[in-house]
Protein backbone atom coordinates (compact mmCIF):
# COMPACT_ATOMS: atom_id res chain seq x y z
CA UNK A 1 0.00 0.00 0.00
CA UNK A 2 0.85 3.63 -0.18
CA UNK A 3 2.51 5.78 2.06
CA UNK A 4 -0.11 8.01 3.64
CA UNK A 5 1.18 11.75 4.82
CA UNK A 6 -0.34 13.62 7.76
CA UNK A 7 -1.88 16.73 5.51
CA UNK A 8 -2.77 19.43 7.42
CA UNK A 9 -6.39 19.95 6.39
CA UNK A 10 -7.54 16.50 5.09
CA UNK A 11 -10.39 17.62 2.49
CA UNK A 12 -12.73 15.08 3.94
CA UNK A 13 -16.38 16.04 4.14
CA UNK A 14 -18.02 13.09 5.99
CA UNK A 15 -17.28 9.89 6.86
CA UNK A 16 -18.61 6.78 7.55
CA UNK A 17 -18.34 3.30 9.14
CA UNK A 18 -21.42 1.09 8.21
CA UNK A 19 -22.31 -2.20 9.08
CA UNK A 20 -25.07 -4.18 7.87
CA UNK A 21 -27.17 -7.35 9.32
CA UNK A 22 -30.06 -9.40 7.66
CA UNK A 23 -32.87 -7.39 8.46
CA UNK A 24 -34.91 -7.92 11.86
CA UNK A 25 -38.85 -8.07 12.47
CA UNK A 26 -40.06 -5.08 12.98
CA UNK A 27 -40.63 -5.37 16.64
CA UNK A 28 -37.03 -4.68 17.15
CA UNK A 29 -37.84 -1.32 16.99
CA UNK A 30 -38.83 -1.07 20.49
CA UNK A 31 -35.46 -2.61 21.29
CA UNK A 32 -33.97 0.43 19.56
CA UNK A 33 -36.09 2.85 21.03
CA UNK A 34 -35.06 1.89 24.22
CA UNK A 35 -31.28 2.51 23.72
CA UNK A 36 -32.53 6.65 23.08
CA UNK A 37 -31.20 7.25 26.85
CA UNK A 38 -28.19 5.54 26.43
CA UNK A 39 -27.06 7.42 23.55
CA UNK A 40 -29.08 10.85 24.36
CA UNK A 41 -25.66 12.46 26.43
CA UNK A 42 -23.42 12.33 23.31
CA UNK A 43 -26.37 12.67 20.49
CA UNK A 44 -29.17 14.45 22.11
CA UNK A 45 -31.68 15.16 19.24
CA UNK A 46 -33.64 11.55 17.62
CA UNK A 47 -34.92 11.56 14.51
CA UNK A 48 -37.08 8.46 12.85
CA UNK A 49 -36.36 7.13 9.91
CA UNK A 50 -38.81 5.78 7.56
CA UNK A 51 -38.29 2.77 4.73
CA UNK A 52 -39.83 3.82 1.46
CA UNK A 53 -40.29 2.04 -1.60
CA UNK A 54 -41.03 2.92 -5.16
CA UNK A 55 -44.83 3.56 -5.97
CA UNK A 56 -46.62 4.29 -9.61
CA UNK A 57 -49.94 6.90 -9.38
CA UNK A 58 -51.92 7.38 -12.20
CA UNK A 59 -52.65 11.33 -12.85
CA UNK A 60 -54.92 11.48 -15.81
CA UNK A 61 -53.09 10.31 -18.76
CA UNK A 62 -49.83 10.48 -16.86
CA UNK A 63 -48.18 7.77 -14.68
CA UNK A 64 -46.10 9.59 -12.18
CA UNK A 65 -43.58 7.34 -9.53
CA UNK A 66 -43.39 8.82 -6.27
CA UNK A 67 -41.96 7.35 -3.47
CA UNK A 68 -44.43 5.55 -0.61
CA UNK A 69 -43.33 5.27 2.95
CA UNK A 70 -43.57 2.13 4.67
CA UNK A 71 -42.99 2.07 7.99
CA UNK A 72 -40.57 3.23 10.44
CA UNK A 73 -37.11 1.31 9.93
CA UNK A 74 -34.80 2.61 12.18
CA UNK A 75 -33.61 5.90 14.73
CA UNK A 76 -31.27 8.79 13.81
CA UNK A 77 -29.14 10.12 16.45
CA UNK A 78 -27.76 13.31 16.01
CA UNK A 79 -25.13 15.13 18.12
CA UNK A 80 -25.44 18.89 18.85
CA UNK A 81 -23.29 19.74 16.88
CA UNK A 82 -25.04 18.07 14.28
CA UNK A 83 -21.32 16.51 13.32
CA UNK A 84 -21.93 13.02 14.47
CA UNK A 85 -24.34 10.65 13.60
CA UNK A 86 -25.72 7.29 15.02
CA UNK A 87 -28.05 5.42 12.07
CA UNK A 88 -29.85 2.25 14.28
CA UNK A 89 -31.97 0.55 12.03
CA UNK A 90 -33.61 -2.97 11.26
CA UNK A 91 -31.30 -3.60 9.15
CA UNK A 92 -27.49 -2.64 10.18
CA UNK A 93 -25.75 0.33 11.92
CA UNK A 94 -24.22 3.22 10.44
CA UNK A 95 -22.09 5.64 12.29
CA UNK A 96 -21.25 9.63 10.07
CA UNK A 97 -18.93 12.11 10.51
CA UNK A 98 -19.84 15.32 9.18
CA UNK A 99 -17.07 18.06 7.94
CA UNK A 100 -18.88 20.51 5.72
CA UNK A 101 -16.47 22.83 5.42
CA UNK A 102 -13.24 21.67 4.29
CA UNK A 103 -11.17 24.04 6.58
CA UNK A 104 -12.32 23.13 9.84
CA UNK A 105 -10.87 20.90 12.21
CA UNK A 106 -10.97 17.01 11.18
CA UNK A 107 -10.58 15.01 14.52
CA UNK A 108 -9.11 11.58 12.54
CA UNK A 109 -10.02 8.31 12.30
CA UNK A 110 -9.20 7.14 15.43
CA UNK A 111 -11.77 9.46 17.33
CA UNK A 112 -14.37 8.02 15.11
CA UNK A 113 -13.52 4.80 15.22
CA UNK A 114 -14.32 4.81 18.87
CA UNK A 115 -17.25 6.54 18.72
CA UNK A 116 -18.53 4.12 16.32
CA UNK A 117 -17.43 1.08 18.66
CA UNK A 118 -19.32 2.52 21.60
CA UNK A 119 -22.45 2.88 20.01
CA UNK A 120 -21.99 -0.49 17.82
CA UNK A 121 -21.54 -2.58 21.22
CA UNK A 122 -24.59 -1.11 22.86
CA UNK A 123 -27.14 -2.03 19.28
CA UNK A 124 -25.43 -5.34 19.07
CA UNK A 125 -25.73 -6.12 22.68
CA UNK A 126 -29.45 -4.85 23.04
CA UNK A 127 -30.61 -6.60 19.85
CA UNK A 128 -28.73 -9.91 20.45
CA UNK A 129 -26.62 -10.00 17.23
CA UNK A 130 -24.86 -13.13 16.25
CA UNK A 131 -23.88 -12.55 12.66
CA UNK A 132 -23.23 -9.68 9.85
CA UNK A 133 -23.64 -9.73 6.22
CA UNK A 134 -20.77 -6.52 5.37
CA UNK A 135 -18.62 -3.98 6.64
CA UNK A 136 -18.12 -0.53 4.92
CA UNK A 137 -15.84 2.44 5.46
CA UNK A 138 -16.62 5.50 3.04
CA UNK A 139 -15.28 8.60 3.07
CA UNK A 140 -16.43 11.66 0.72
CA UNK A 141 -13.82 14.06 -0.14
CA UNK A 142 -14.46 17.66 -1.10
CA UNK A 143 -11.27 19.03 -3.81
CA UNK A 144 -11.50 22.76 -3.13
CA UNK A 145 -9.26 24.06 -6.19
CA UNK A 146 -8.62 27.78 -6.00
CA UNK A 147 -9.76 28.57 -9.19
CA UNK A 148 -12.17 29.35 -11.86
CA UNK A 149 -11.87 27.01 -14.39
CA UNK A 150 -9.62 24.15 -14.78
CA UNK A 151 -8.61 21.10 -16.40
CA UNK A 152 -9.64 17.49 -14.45
CA UNK A 153 -6.41 15.82 -15.40
CA UNK A 154 -3.91 18.42 -14.24
CA UNK A 155 -5.32 17.46 -9.88
CA UNK A 156 -6.66 14.07 -10.78
CA UNK A 157 -5.00 10.74 -11.87
CA UNK A 158 -8.16 9.27 -13.87
CA UNK A 159 -10.90 12.04 -13.82
CA UNK A 160 -13.34 12.13 -16.63
CA UNK A 161 -12.29 13.76 -19.51
CA UNK A 162 -13.55 14.05 -23.01
CA UNK A 163 -11.73 12.45 -25.97
CA UNK A 164 -8.80 14.28 -26.99
CA UNK A 165 -9.55 14.35 -30.84
CA UNK A 166 -12.83 15.64 -29.91
CA UNK A 167 -12.84 19.41 -31.41
CA UNK A 168 -15.06 20.07 -28.32
CA UNK A 169 -13.19 20.28 -25.44
CA UNK A 170 -15.63 22.40 -22.68
CA UNK A 171 -17.16 20.04 -20.45
CA UNK A 172 -20.14 21.66 -18.52
CA UNK A 173 -20.80 18.48 -16.24
CA UNK A 174 -19.11 15.36 -15.32
CA UNK A 175 -19.52 12.41 -13.26
CA UNK A 176 -17.61 8.85 -13.16
CA UNK A 177 -17.53 5.73 -11.05
CA UNK A 178 -15.13 2.76 -11.09
CA UNK A 179 -15.70 -0.40 -8.60
CA UNK A 180 -12.37 -2.03 -8.49
CA UNK A 181 -12.13 -5.30 -6.87
CA UNK A 182 -9.43 -6.52 -4.45
CA UNK A 183 -9.66 -10.27 -4.31
CA UNK A 184 -6.64 -10.43 -1.64
CA UNK A 185 -9.10 -8.35 1.08
CA UNK A 186 -12.04 -10.07 -0.08
CA UNK A 187 -13.15 -6.43 -0.72
CA UNK A 188 -14.57 -4.22 -3.35
CA UNK A 189 -14.08 0.00 -3.54
CA UNK A 190 -16.55 1.99 -5.65
CA UNK A 191 -14.22 5.54 -6.96
CA UNK A 192 -16.41 8.72 -8.03
CA UNK A 193 -15.82 11.86 -9.34
CA UNK A 194 -18.15 14.70 -9.49
CA UNK A 195 -18.84 18.40 -8.59
CA UNK A 196 -19.73 19.61 -5.07
CA UNK A 197 -21.38 22.70 -5.17
CA UNK A 198 -19.83 25.01 -2.96
CA UNK A 199 -19.97 29.03 -1.83
CA UNK A 200 -16.09 29.94 -2.55
CA UNK A 201 -15.46 32.84 -4.81
CA UNK A 202 -12.92 31.27 -7.62
CA UNK A 203 -12.88 28.49 -6.63
CA UNK A 204 -14.01 24.29 -8.03
CA UNK A 205 -14.93 21.67 -4.97
CA UNK A 206 -14.47 18.65 -6.98
CA UNK A 207 -15.57 15.32 -4.47
CA UNK A 208 -13.22 12.27 -4.50
CA UNK A 209 -15.94 9.57 -3.09
CA UNK A 210 -14.56 6.31 -1.93
CA UNK A 211 -16.32 3.71 -0.85
CA UNK A 212 -14.62 0.48 0.11
CA UNK A 213 -16.46 -2.54 1.72
CA UNK A 214 -16.65 -6.32 2.64
CA UNK A 215 -19.63 -8.26 1.52
CA UNK A 216 -20.44 -11.59 3.26
CA UNK A 217 -22.21 -13.13 5.91
CA UNK A 218 -19.74 -13.69 9.23
CA UNK A 219 -20.18 -14.38 13.05
CA UNK A 220 -19.59 -11.88 15.36
CA UNK A 221 -17.53 -13.94 17.67
CA UNK A 222 -15.14 -15.31 15.51
CA UNK A 223 -15.08 -12.39 13.15
CA UNK A 224 -12.24 -9.11 13.58
CA UNK A 225 -14.85 -6.81 12.93
CA UNK A 226 -12.77 -3.35 14.24
CA UNK A 227 -9.56 -4.80 12.72
CA UNK A 228 -11.46 -5.15 9.35
CA UNK A 229 -12.65 -1.87 9.04
CA UNK A 230 -8.94 -0.74 10.09
CA UNK A 231 -7.78 -2.31 6.81
CA UNK A 232 -10.69 -1.05 4.56
CA UNK A 233 -9.72 2.24 5.49
CA UNK A 234 -5.91 1.37 4.82
CA UNK A 235 -7.34 0.44 1.28
CA UNK A 236 -9.49 4.01 1.15
CA UNK A 237 -5.98 5.78 1.87
CA UNK A 238 -4.14 3.76 -1.19
CA UNK A 239 -7.08 5.17 -3.26
CA UNK A 240 -6.96 8.01 -1.77
CA UNK A 241 -3.17 9.03 -2.81
CA UNK A 242 -3.36 7.33 -6.04
CA UNK A 243 -6.66 9.67 -7.06
CA UNK A 244 -4.46 12.76 -6.94
CA UNK A 245 -1.68 14.44 -8.21
CA UNK A 246 1.08 16.37 -6.03
CA UNK A 247 -0.42 19.42 -6.58
CA UNK A 248 -4.01 18.90 -5.17
CA UNK A 249 -2.40 17.23 -2.28
CA UNK A 250 -0.61 20.32 -1.71
CA UNK A 251 -3.50 22.20 -0.94
CA UNK A 252 -4.50 20.12 1.76
CA UNK A 253 -1.04 21.59 3.95
CA UNK A 254 -2.13 25.18 3.36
Amino acid sequence: MLEVPQYKNPPVSEALIDIRIDPLPPENLQLIESLTNRLAAKYPTKKLRYKFEGGIQVEGAKVVASPVASGVYGIWFESEDQKGIIQLRLDGFTHNRMKPDPYDVWPGWESMREEAREAWEIYAETLHLTEITRLAVRYINQVVIPESTIELYDYFSAPPRIPQDLPYQDMLDFSSSVTIKMPKHKALAVVKHYPIPQNYTGAIAVALDIDVFRPGKVQLKSFPVWETLDQLRELKNTIFEASLLNRTKELFNK
